[in-house]
C-alpha cells in the first residue's frame, strides 16, 4: 500500500513538472522579486507501530506567490528507545538509549491554486542527515549506530491565512528513505501528515514600514 501511495504522488508530481504550462508559470514567477518565507512544520508518521513527530524550521524565498524554494532543519521529536547492555564493575547493566534523527532539507514548492485566504501546493524535498542511538552515563553522552541518511518527501498541502500576518496549513504525503541506516530497525518509509504554522514576514514588514505615498 505504501508503495502504491508513493508511486501515485510521484506520478502526480511528474505530470505537473512535465507540463509545459507549469514550466512557463515557474519561469514567469522567478522574474519577480522574491519574498522571504519562514515557517514551522510538524510532520507526523508511524515508525513500525509507534507514532513519531518531526519538527522543522524552514526558510526560503517565494516568487510571485507561485513558486517557492528554500531549506530547513528537521529533528525527530519522539520517544523511540531501545535497551543497551553494558558491563561495569563486573556486572551487567542496562541503560535506555534514545533514537535520534536530524537532517538538513532542501525544498521546492509549486502553488497550483491561490486566493485571498486559501492556498494549495505541491511541495517536494530531499534531506541529508543522520540517525543514531544516544544514551547517558552520569554526565557523559554516548552515541552508537551512527549513519548518514538521505530521504525524499512529497505531499499535497493546503494553507489558510487566518490574519494578514499568520497562516496555518496541513498536508498528506509520503516519506521515502533513499539511504537508510542499516543498524536501525525502525521503518521511516511511511505516509506523513503535515501541520504547519506560517508567519508572513513580508506582510509584517509592510505593515510596520508602509510605503510612503508620493
Amino acid at each position: 500500500m505504501r508503495v502504491l501511495f508513493f508511486v501515485t504522488i510521484f506520478i502526480f508530481l511528474s505530470q505537473f513538472i512535465a507540463n509545459a504550462q507549469l514550466v512557463d508559470s515557474i519561469g514567469e514567477a522567478i522574474k519577480f522579486k522574491p519574498k522571504l518565507s519562514v515557517r514551522l512544520d510538524n510532520r507526523y508518521s508511524f515508525t513500525a507501530t509507534t507514532p513519531s513527530t518531526i519538527l522543522a524550521f524552514k526558510i526560503g524565498a517565494e516568487f510571485n506567490d507561485r513558486f517557492k524554494v528554500g531549506g530547513g532543519y528537521n529533528l525527530l521529536n519522539s520517544k523511540l528507545t531501545k535497551p543497551v547492555y553494558l558491563q561495569a564493575d563486573g556486572r551487567d547493566t542496562i541503560v535506555i538509549s534514545n533514537l535520534k534523527m536530524s537532517y538538513m532539507s532542501y525544498y521546492i514548492e509549486y502553488v497550483f491554486f491561490r486566493n485571498k485566504r486559501w492556498e494549495f501546493s505541491l511541495p517536494i524535498q530531499i534531506g541529508i542527515g543522520n540517525t543514531h542511538y544516544e544514551y547517558r552515563i552520569d554526565k557523559f553522552k554516548f552515541r552508537n549506530n551512527w549513519s548518514m541518511i538521505i530521504n525524499y518527501e512529497a505531499n499535497i498541502s493546503g494553507q489558510y491565512k487566518i490574519i494578514k500576518w499568520v497562516g496555518v496549513g496541513a498536508g498528506i504525503g509520503y516519506q521515502l528513505m533513499l539511504k537508510d541506516n542499516p543498524a536501525i530497525k525502525e521503518n521511516f518509509n511511511t505516509p506523513i501528515y503535515v501541520i504547519k504554522l506560517k508567519v508572513f514576514l513580508g506582510e509584517i514588514y509592510r505593515s510596520v514600514f508602509p510605503k510612503k505615498k508620493n
